[in-house]
């Protein structure tokens, strides 16, 4: 029903309600609504609760003409694209961590990115052009970023920092804090020829490593680990629901990552990496010995114990925190005599048990779902060094039909 006014003589009239849409690319739009003659309800769209996925708005009712509304309305939109930060003085530091914030609450990215876009801003970019003036930025500040980052990290790293970098500065170029993206003309480094063949452990230096381990918490997840190929997070997040040791079977459900600063249990990044992966008759076995001496474990401590169904918690029985776990792992390798400790970390694990896999016969497709990669031909490109002379023995292999 419309909403009517009052006309002279007593009589109401329909008074048309009308709406204008103001466009705001990429960051949703704002709205004007006529209540009466001089009164308009102004909203204003705030993207969706990161948590909730509700919709979320700003509402206020402006009195005057028209042209007073559309100017509030504007305000109002400068105001939550700048966080009501005067763009003369906000700096880059304060807008990265500004326009992250807007896409996490417009749902964009997931928990996984934005710690990890986090980690860039502190490690990264903080330190190098946090405290310049946003308006004051210049390509030759993004190239100082370029040259600094490309020293300590990867050609792939470098241009993953670089990427957030743009994303960030697009931002502020759609909130006309900026006329232009000064980090638009950099391009990234160079990928040819950086790749390097990442660090395998030979099966000597594996069993250095777990016999440094044993009778340590890290002594079961290590031989798990080299068993089975999952990433660090996948093992913190195994659960004893997703282990059948009647089947031999181990279904990976979800992972254990960083949230907001807190350990917190997520599904799995792609459907590929939500798989099931069969165990060896030793590996059953050893999650036997694991799981009986867990429940001594809890018997001890009692209500000290916080039984969360983990395979492998921390030592009361909660998650544990990555960083204390990695920790822990590194204290162990600095006890063995593998040569440059520096170049192994626990991803080399997973990368190990992958080459003696393919050493031993597995096919690339089978490596490829054990270890929950996208496709067969990312596994082949990163193990095909291990693939060398299976062509001769495919030449060879029809010898005895043409001979």
């Amino acid at each position: 029903m419309p909403e009517t006014g009052k006309e002279f003589g007593g009589h109401e009239r329909p008074v048309e309600v009308r709406r204008t849409t103001v466009p705001r690319r990429d960051y949703g739009g704002g709205a004007l609504e006529q209540r009466d003659a001089e009164r308009w309800l102004l909203t204003v769209e705030l993207g969706r609760d990161p948590i909730s996925g509700r919709r979320r708005r700003r509402r206020e009712t402006v009195r005057g003409s028209k042209r007073d509304a559309q100017r509030r309305l504007r305000a109002m939109l400068s105001e939550r694209d700048t966080a009501g930060v005067d763009p003369s003085k906000i700096t880059t530091g304060e807008w990265l961590t500004h326009a992250l914030g807007r896409r996490v609450a417009d749902g964009e990215i997931g928990p996984r990115t934005v710690e990890n876009y986090r980690a860039i801003i502190r490690i990264h970019l903080a330190a190098l052009i946090g405290n310049v003036k946003l308006q004051d930025l210049r390509t030759e500040h993004v190239l100082a970023v370029r040259t600094a980052v490309g020293e300590s990290v990867t050609p792939a790293t470098t241009k993953t920092v670089l990427g957030f970098l743009r994303q960030s500065l697009d931002a502020a170029v759609v909130a006309q804090l900026i006329a232009t993206n000064p980090a638009a003309a950099v391009p990234n480094p160079s990928q040819a020829g950086a790749h390097r063949e990442r660090r395998a452990l030979s099966e000597a230096e594996i069993g250095e490593l777990l016999e440094a381990a044993t009778e340590t918490a890290h002594d079961v997840p290590i031989r798990f680990a080299v068993a089975t190929g999952v990433r660090q997070g996948e093992l913190l997040g195994a659960a004893w629901e997703s282990v059948d040791l009647e089947a031999g079977t181990f279904e990976v459900r979800q992972t254990l990552a960083l949230q907001a600063g807190e350990p917190t249990m997520l599904p799995p990044k792609t459907k590929n990496s939500r798989r099931t992966i069969e165990l060896s008759a030793a590996t059953i076995a050893q999650l036997r010995r694991h799981r009986a001496a867990q429940n001594e474990e809890r018997l001890r401590l009692g209500s000290v114990w916080a039984d969360e169904g983990l395979v492998f918690p921390a030592l009361d029985g909660r998650p544990w925190s990555r960083h204390t776990f990695y920790d822990g792992f590194r204290r162990i390798l600095a006890r063995t005599a593998i040569a440059e400790p520096s170049t192994v970390n626990w991803h080399t694990l997973r990368h190990s048990a992958a080459s003696l896999w393919i050493k031993s016969g597995a096919d690339v497709f089978t490596v490829s779902r054990r270890l929950g990669h996208g496709s067969p031909a990312f596994t082949m490109s990163t193990y095909a060094h291990l693939l060398k002379g299976q062509q001769r023995a495919a030449a060879e292999a029809l010898d005895h039909l043409i001979g």
